[in-house]
């Protein structure tokens, strides 16, 4: 069993000791290449004291800009053992939004394939490293940037004792122990990326990290779970929709996040070997607050809280709500998160202190509890939208249409006062747009129904491998404008509908299988 015992409070110091006992463990499986502990910890070394001498430490953001690779792998935990904190930098983002994360994170120093970079004129380097002795789980671990559903950047200053936490709990509730192989597939940029490294790693078990190609082909990454024999897989519903459920006899774990879990989803992949779980958390209370053991025909919830992490259901005036209503949820324990970089007036708003001293995090999001503690997740508090006058929630439209057989993943967008939806079929030899039109009739009221359903080849995902909602909302301007309507429907009537098959070159930019 994996202990989580908070006394064990740096990551990187949990790693340290596995490779002081399997050194010759295999620790990453990058292509046809095998790293044991040993070599990753000896590079890793070498680049945090190589940091130490630039006088990196405690609480300081050094930013890391490699592609998923080994070598990425050793700088990001040579960052940690210099005592300094994590900022991933994707190298194919604009660099005007780069430069507004390192200055909002006082970054100094950036590693990357090409070197380090100095980026204050003024810095000057130590050559007397011991900052190292005063590195504790109130020390910063990472940051990472994230908009939500808000859309302003914020970075999320994430602690040691969080990031520990976390790792333990879901690598005991995963089943990740010495061996296990683990799929690396989320992008650095996310915080599920470093949710899969460290609880991996800090478990003793192999990071297999999954090729650029095959995170964004279904058959191409089914051919990567079973070339490596992974074991545990942590994936977005939308990935999961478009991997094909082949022989996979390794495969024991699959974990649905940062999107509605679906009963499809949870009938295709679960089986007398493997079990699908539901992960549920935001980036400010470090990535995992709740995980449930999702079953075939049962209503999916998403569980309830791993160790040393609090929840609260709460009413608009903050006060705690019965068993069965829904709330507002607030998070608290050591996976909160110390605040937004460089953003005082939004921390104080978001985290908040209460009565007790206690730290709680507000999420946004909509949930109740049922008696023995399980939360069941309702929605954003700000996802809804109007349509002609009606609040509608297009998860509720999406999870409606993909329990049709005939359709695999959908997508649902308003514009104007249309309901537009995107549907894939099981195959190429079903009909989903009309499957998807005669199941809305039967199952929606008028005003849930889509006035448009076009069939895709795949739906556009985010390099996180979420849905590209403003993809999404991008393919249905162009369909209005390409396809006007002869005629509106008036407010509260039942749409006109029309049926508009997908073009293949709107197919091939979506980015899917």
């Amino acid at each position: 069993m994996v202990s989580t015992n908070m006394g064990e409070s740096l990551i990187h110091d949990r790693i340290w000791h596995h490779a002081q006992r399997r050194p010759d463990m295999p620790a990453v499986i990058d292509g046809n290449h095998i790293f044991s502990y040993r070599e990753l910890i000896e590079r890793a070394e070498r680049v945090g004291g190589y940091l130490l001498q630039l006088g990196a430490g405690r609480d300081q953001v050094v930013g890391l800009s490699f592609p998923r690779s080994m070598a990425g792998l050793v700088h990001l935990l040579g960052v940690l053992w210099s005592g300094a904190a994590v900022l991933y930098l994707d190298p194919d983002w604009p660099q005007q939004c780069l430069d507004q994360m390192t200055a909002a994170c006082d970054v100094s120093l950036i590693l990357s394939e090409q070197g380090i970079r100095v980026l204050d004129a003024e810095y000057s380097p130590s050559a007397a490293p011991g900052v190292l002795a005063g590195i504790d789980g109130d020390s910063l671990c990472y940051v990472v940037f994230t908009s939500r559903s808000t859309g302003v950047p914020r970075g999320v200053l994430v602690e040691h004792q969080g990031a520990a936490n976390m790792a333990a709990a879901l690598a005991e509730t995963f089943g990740v122990g010495v061996g296990t192989r683990v799929l690396q597939f989320a992008a650095l940029s996310w915080d599920a990326a470093m949710c899969e490294i460290f609880l991996t790693l800090s478990a003793g078990g192999t990071l297999v990290l999954a090729p650029d190609a095959a995170r964004v082909r279904g058959a191409a990454l089914a051919g990567v779970l079973r070339r490596h024999a992974v074991e545990v897989v942590t994936l977005t519903p939308s990935v999961l929709d478009a991997v094909p459920v082949v022989d996979l006899p390794a495969l024991r774990t699959v974990v649905s996040v940062g999107e509605r879990c679906h009963p499809d989803l949870v009938r295709r992949w679960t089986s007398a070997a493997r079990r699908v779980l539901n992960w549920y958390g935001p980036t400010e209370a470090t990535v995992a607050v709740t995980v449930g053991v999702c079953v075939p025909g049962e209503d999916i919830d998403i569980g309830v809280p791993l160790p040393n992490v609090l929840v609260r259901v709460v009413d608009g005036d903050g006060r705690d709500v019965p068993a069965g209503v829904p709330g507002d949820l607030l998070v608290g324990g050591v996976g909160v998160a110390r605040g937004y970089a460089r953003q005082p007036q939004l921390t104080a708003a978001r985290f908040v202190v209460d009565d007790q001293g206690c730290r709680w995090y507000r999420t946004g999001d909509l949930v109740s509890q049922r008696p023995d503690g399980t939360l069941t997740y309702i929605g954003r508090d700000d996802n809804q939208v109007k349509l002609r006058g009606h609040r509608v929630e297009l998860g509720d439209v999406e999870q409606m249409l993909r329990t049709h057989p005939y359709v695999r993943s959908c997508a649902a967008t308003i514009v104007g006062d249309r309901l537009v939806a995107f549907v894939v079929g099981v195959d190429t030899s079903v009909d989903a747009r009309r499957a998807a039109i005669d199941h809305a009739h039967v199952w929606l009221p008028a005003y849930l129904q889509p006035s448009e359903v076009h069939a895709v080849a795949a739906l556009p995902l985010t390099d996180n491998g979420e849905l590209d909602r403003p993809a999404i909302a991008r393919w249905a301007m162009t369909y209005l404008t390409a396809y006007p309507a002869t005629a509106r429907p008036a407010s509260g009537a039942t749409p006109r509908r029309q049926f508009l098959r997908c073009s293949s070159r709107c197919c091939r930019s979506s980015g899917g299988s």
